[in-house]
C-alpha cells in the first residue's frame, strides 16, 4: 500500500489480538509496520481467563510466543520504530516482564490493578493509561501509583457504540484536571468521534487495525472499530485535514469570491 508522505507521528496503531495467535501473520504485521511511515505499534496481552475460554470454546489460541516479541522488538529497534505492549493482567504480563518494550498501555480494566501498575512503574518507560469508564477518583488513584509523572499519558476512550455515551469534551477536561497529555482512543462504530476529536486537540491517537488475512469474511476480535490497513493512508489524510479545519486560526478576509467558487 502507498502511504502519505506527511504521515502523522502521533498515530499509534493497535494490533490487539487481531492476529489470532498466528505467528506468521504477526511477523507480516511487523514487516508492514517497518515499511510504513507510522512510528508506533502495540500488541495486546489479554487475561489468562480470556485465553483459556477461547481455547476451550472456539479452539483458538490467541497467545503469541515470547520469541515472537523478541523478534519484533529487535526488528523495530533496527528500524527506529517503537513497539508497545497493551496489558491488563499480571499473570500474562509476567511471561514477558523481562523484555523492555518502548512503551506500555494499561487497559481500562486494569486502571486500579496496583500490582500491575507497580511493575510498570519500575520499567521507567512511557505509559499510556486507557481510561474507558474511569472516574476522576479512579484516575487519581492510578496516577498516584507512578513515581515519575513525566512518563504518564491518558487516553480518553468510550467503550460504547452509543453516541450518548461519548463525551469528547472530556479530553480538554482531563488535560486541565491532571495536567497530563491526553489522547483519543478510537472504539466506535464509525469515524465520527475520530474526526470530531480533532476539535479538542488530542495529544495522540490510538486505534485498532485489521486486514491481515485474505478472507473478506473473517471477523476480527476488534472488528467493528478497527481500520483496514489498506485504508490507513486515507485515514491519515482525513485526520490531518480535520485538524487543520478544527484548529485553523486564520481569518479568511483575503479570500476572493468569484464565479469559480460558486457552482449551481
Amino acid at each position: 500500500m502507498k502511504l502519505s508522505i506527511n504521515m502523522r507521528s502521533d498515530f499509534v496503531l493497535e494490533v490487539g489480538i487481531n492476529h489470532f495467535g498466528n505467528v506468521r501473520k504477526a511477523k507480516e504485521i511487523i514487516n508492514f509496520f517497518i515499511k510504513s511511515k507510522f512510528t508506533s505499534l502495540t500488541f495486546m496481552l489479554h487475561t489468562r481467563n480470556f485465553y483459556e475460554k477461547h481455547l476451550k470454546k472456539k479452539k483458538i489460541d490467541f497467545t503469541l510466543p515470547k520469541n515472537f516479541y523478541e523478534f519484533a522488538l529487535n526488528a523495530c529497534k533496527k528500524n527506529n520504530k517503537k513497539l508497545g505492549l497493551s496489558i491488563c493482567d499480571t499473570q500474562t504480563y509476567d511471561k514477558l516482564k523481562d523484555l523492555n518494550f518502548d512503551f506500555y498501555k494499561i487497559l481500562g480494566i486494569a486502571i486500579n490493578n496496583k500490582e500491575l501498575l507497580k511493575k510498570i512503574n519500575n520499567k521507567k518507560k512511557p505509559v499510556f493509561i486507557s481510561l474507558a469508564k474511569g472516574t476522576d477518583s479512579k484516575i487519581k488513584k492510578c496516577v498516584s501509583c507512578f513515581s515519575n509523572k513525566k512518563f504518564l499519558n491518558l487516553i480518553y476512550t468510550s467503550m460504547s457504540y452509543e453516541p450518548t455515551d461519548t463525551n469528547l469534551s472530556r479530553i480538554s477536561y482531563l488535560k486541565k484536571k491532571f495536567n497530563l497529555p491526553v489522547g483519543y482512543g478510537h472504539h466506535y462504530k464509525n469515524l465520527n468521534p475520530f474526526i470530531l476529536s480533532t476539535f479538542f486537540k488530542p495529544s495522540f491517537y490510538f486505534f485498532y487495525i485489521k486486514g491481515f488475512f485474505k478472507s473478506s469474511n473473517i471477523v476480527y476480535p476488534d472488528d467493528k472499530h478497527a481500520f483496514f490497513i489498506k485504508d490507513l493512508s486515507k485515514l491519515n489524510d482525513l485526520i490531518v485535514e480535520s485538524s487543520v479545519i478544527a484548529n485553523n486560526k486564520k481569518i479568511n478576509t483575503n479570500i476572493k469570491l468569484d464565479d469559480k467558487n460558486i457552482k449551481i
